[in-house]
């Protein structure tokens, strides 16, 4: 039980303010309650029991403000230097996010003496529990590395079960705004937004466990090519990005998005050509595509380009030059599609099978997987590339996933990749 709680309940029963539930009982049990009962009273008798709620809420609020400040900084808190903060959490006029924000922005924490690495030492101690490990202190020292403030770098580490756990046994709650909440509001801006960084980059204050960055890093460092990668949970708006801003030959995975565009948009023309999409999807019909190329053009997905914000110059070609950025706010506007009624979800469908792609044969026995791979190699350096991208539908959550390389024509390579996002998935 919560030893606040117990404290609370056992001063209430004492004082009288509680009464303990009647019970039936036997005689042999009456005769035991009755001696109990004496033995109690004439312990209980010489004395008359009180709580000082007040003064049991300020020791509290000391104890807690001075583990916070413990954790951060590595050595005990001087009270008398901070005691005016306890005060104003004892009487709730701050909450403990008040309290590690004062900590964060003191003197002594945004002193260059404090290095990063202390810096987010601290923070592991205060709201995760303990020391972070070498692949969650390169995550964080990341972070830093890309711009991200160290006020912001406390709010992500913040939200963890643990620190509102711990806090709660002080008797305060933790107060959690989603760092997502952008994502709500407007989606597509959210998702072009997202910062361009150089190495691993939060989404929406997600941290991944020490296991699953083991097995990013690790993938990281197998693929000898160029990269970029995007994983958003569709519900959360919540992932991780790398290389944002690399350009890639989208080759034929470019066909996904053109097929959800055109059958969203021209829902009456598309279902006359239904043979046709689904052979352009699933076998990546290279003839399936020029015919309806030469039949549309690019309009319905250029159209796409326009209600999401993506600038619709790179589609006026077949096989657009685009980023990660980009291809996962048309995956997403896919997903959105897919869920727009019957002929949404039918046309889902058709995506679910194709014969070349990793993100199917590496998940699609555990969920269902909606995806478009390319890849090419060719004598033109810019056209060479591997590419799988499209949606999963996790147990814990869809989410829309991108991995984009310089690999040549071999989607075998990003494997090991999405086995990790997939995992950092798993423990949102």
């Amino acid at each position: 039980m919560n030893t606040i709680v117990y404290t609370l309940c056992l001063a209430a029963v004492l004082t009288g303010c509680v009464s303990a539930p009647a019970v039936e009982t036997s005689e042999a049990s009456q005769s035991m309650v009755i001696e109990t009962t004496a033995i109690t009273t004439e312990i209980l008798e010489p004395t008359e029991t009180t709580i000082d709620i007040q003064a049991l809420h300020e020791s509290m609020s000391e104890a807690l403000v001075g583990r916070i400040y413990e954790d951060l900084m590595g050595e005990p808190m001087p009270s008398e230097e901070w005691e005016e903060l306890i005060v104003s959490l004892s009487n709730d006029e701050i909450t403990a996010n008040d309290v590690v924000d004062t900590f964060i922005q003191s003197d002594i924490m945004s002193d260059e003496s404090m290095t990063d690495e202390d810096f987010i030492r601290g923070c592991y101690r205060a709201f995760r529990g303990g020391e972070p490990d070498g692949n969650e202190l390169r995550f964080c020292e990341g972070l830093l590395a890309d711009g991200v403030t160290r006020e912001d770098a406390a709010l992500i580490l913040m939200q963890s079960e643990q620190f509102g756990e711990e806090c709660s046994e002080y008797g305060f709650l933790v107060e959690y705004t989603p760092m997502a909440s952008e994502y709500f509001e407007d989606t597509y801006g959210y998702i072009n937004s997202i910062p361009s960084t150089g190495n691993v980059s939060s989404i929406g204050g997600f941290v991944p466990d020490s296991n699953s960055l083991s097995l990013l890093y690790d993938a990281m460092e197998e693929l000898h090519y160029e990269f970029s990668f995007i994983l958003l949970d569709v519900n959360t708006g919540r992932g991780l990005s790398y290389n944002q801003d690399a350009i890639y030959y989208t080759a034929s995975s470019i066909k996904g998005p053109f097929a959800a565009s055109f059958c969203c948009q021209a829902p009456d023309i598309a279902a006359g050509w239904e043979n046709t999409i689904i052979s352009m999807l699933e076998t990546s019909d290279n003839d399936a595509y020029a015919a309806l190329n030469d039949t549309y053009h690019r309009v319905y997905i250029q159209q796409w380009c326009e209600q999401i914000g993506l600038d619709t110059v790179p589609f006026g070609w077949k096989y657009p030059h685009i980023g990660v950025r980009q291809m996962a706010a048309l995956w997403m506007r896919s997903y959105e599609f897919f869920e727009e009624g019957e002929w949404g979800a039918t046309v889902g469908t058709w995506f679910e099978n194709p014969t070349y792609s990793v993100i199917r044969s590496e998940l699609g026995e555990l969920y269902t997987t909606r995806s478009k791979a390319g890849w090419l190699v060719d004598e033109e350096p810019d056209h060479t590339t591997s590419i799988d991208a499209g949606i999963v539908y996790a147990d814990n959550g869809p989410y829309v996933v991108v991995i984009m390389s310089r690999v040549p024509s071999s989607l075998e390579y990003l494997r090991p990749l999405l086995q990790a996002l997939e995992a950092a998935h798993q423990c949102m």
